[in-house]
């Protein structure tokens, strides 16, 4: 491997960065002026002006400021999918677990937990009012899948009532304004929900996400907390690097806008609502689960946008489809991955094949044309002159050397889309290979997948043997450079690589003796 494919190699790279970064969609901004509809999707820069609404208020004021522990009811539902806990302290959800996913103690993995009354503004669905919020709830009634609790707060009956599905992770939740009076004062009303919490994954990334034109899902950083408001929110939501909770559907029109906060260091979703005037019902759905393709899309085919992989989304979405179905018949993701491995190699064996023989072919001229280039250092016309000369009377092409290492080309599109999908699917967190690797999507702890991912490449080296010694000294010194690099990467995505190396030095031996 010459200086030019090592800068074709680095030129893939740098191409694939641009890509992503200059394909981003842009980021509306500005402040609302006067007389502006409000756009759904839309940010708006805070201080919000009138046309939009008002300046969204972040901060919850309790009318029970002294709440007592042995107050609180605990109420327990539970479908194939989740346990979900709920309150009569908010009326709202304490607890919700995931019965299909362990975290590293074995027990199914929490994404919400709320122990105390200190933290009742990360509360899920605490439902805020402008002046004070009640926070003492009376349970009403409760089925197998439903429960409902209801309070009063000044002229009016609140009422919340759950939901859960048993085919899905969508929940429902209704809430009713009941006026006491005649001519109730209105309530401006605010749903707070917090971004999935799972303590033990270290390099856990908090998001916003909200749809904007077209349907089309963009994350929100978590600078944005304090200066945006996204307007009329058909999908606004909060998500880690596995889970996510969002409204999926608001069918009462309710949200005017959704924002951001940090409470106790937890990023929040608030969802402004339209002000109460009158007996009004409304109906919001949530997706409170984790980020599989076939369980958002599920809930709502937009939610499959909530895996972000990039540009290369398509391919991603593509590989994860065929690494399930190949997890499904065999029952171990380390196995899929190997078996996906080969079927990823055997449809670009005869470019490669082709590609290797010209390779090689051109590699016994390499002396001469290194002795040409030396020859005539000092004048590059004359040196371009005799190397062309040379390559027209051996019938041989500058771009050789190129076509040798197309296959590497190839794929990494397919490294870059497997990168992405090993290390943030959830299927793949705490899925065994065997042994000490009890994390596919975590980086092997003894390094062996990497040394041996290494040695694979020396072998390679081995196996096609370079005639030039500046080549040679490249090759061997690249097997380490590559081990430096992986060492920290994904188990799976290693044994990816390692399997590669595998198939192409088998697919080397093959062609030496088949082809000769």
């Amino acid at each position: 491997m010459n200086r030019r494919v090592l800068t074709a190699l680095a030129f893939s790279f740098l191409t694939v960065w641009a890509l992503q970064y200059f394909t981003k969609k842009p980021q509306p901004s500005g402040v609302v002026g006067a007389g502006d509809k409000i756009q759904a999707g839309q940010v708006y820069r805070t201080p919000v002006q009138q046309c939009w609404h008002r300046e969204p208020k972040r901060e919850v004021d309790f009318i029970d400021t002294k709440v007592s522990p042995d107050q609180e009811s605990i109420v327990v539902l539970q479908t194939p999918q989740v346990k979900v806990e709920f309150s009569n302290f908010g009326g709202v959800v304490r607890a919700l677990s995931f019965k299909k996913h362990k975290g590293r103690s074995g027990r199914p993995i929490e994404t919400v937990l709320y122990d105390t009354v200190e933290q009742r503004e990360e509360a899920c669905f605490l439902l805020a009012l402008d002046e004070k919020t009640p926070f003492n709830y009376k349970f009403v009634s409760q089925t197998d899948r439903s429960v409902s609790y209801e309070t009063k707060a000044g002229d009016w009956r609140i009422r919340k009532t759950y939901l859960l599905h048993d085919d899905s992770y969508k929940l429902d939740l209704t809430l009713d304004f009941e006026p006491l009076i005649g001519n109730p004062t209105p309530i401006n009303t605010r749903l707070f929900y917090p971004a999935p919490h799972v303590s033990e994954i270290a390099d856990n990334t908090i998001n916003g996400l909200v749809t904007r034109d077209a349907g089309a899902i963009s994350k929100i950083a978590s600078s944005e907390e304090l200066v945006s408001v996204w307007g009329l929110p058909e999908i606004f939501g909060v998500e880690d690097k596995y889970f996510i909770h969002t409204l999926a559907k608001d069918a009462s029109n309710f949200a005017l806008g959704g924002y951001l906060k940090r409470v106790n260091k937890r990023l929040v979703a608030i969802l402004e609502g339209a002000e109460v005037k009158a007996e009004k019902r409304v109906e919001l759905s949530f997706y409170m689960g984790p980020k599989l393709l076939s369980d958002l899309e599920a809930v709502d085919g937009r939610l499959a946008d909530v895996l972000s992989f990039g540009w290369l989304s398509w391919l991603c979405k593509i590989l994860l489809r065929l690494l399930e179905f190949l997890y499904k018949h065999l029952g171990n993701f380390g196995l899929a991955i190997v078996v996906l491995t080969i079927l990823l190699k055997l449809p670009f064996l005869p470019l490669s094949i082709v590609s290797r023989r010209k390779m090689e072919e051109y590699q016994k001229y390499q002396p001469t044309i290194n002795r040409i280039r030396s020859k005539f250092r000092h004048d590059s016309k004359k040196q371009q002159e005799e190397i062309l000369r040379f390559h027209q009377e051996h019938k041989l092409s500058p771009a050789t050397p190129m076509v040798g290492c197309l296959p590497m080309f190839v794929q990494l599109p397919i490294l870059f889309s497997l990168y992405r999908v090993l290390s943030n699917y959830l299927s793949l967190y705490q899925a065994p290979l065997f042994g000490w690797i009890n994390d596919l999507s975590a980086a092997d702890p003894y390094y062996v997948l990497p040394v041996l991912m290494g040695a694979t490449m020396l072998w390679q080296q081995t196996v096609s043997p370079v005639a030039d010694q500046k080549q040679r000294m490249m090759m061997m010194f690249m097997p380490i450079v590559m081990t430096a690099i992986f060492v920290n990467f994904p188990a799976g995505l290693v044994l990816y690589w390692l399997m590669n190396n595998v198939l192409t030095v088998g697919e080397d031996l093959l062609r030496k003796r088949l082809f000769k």
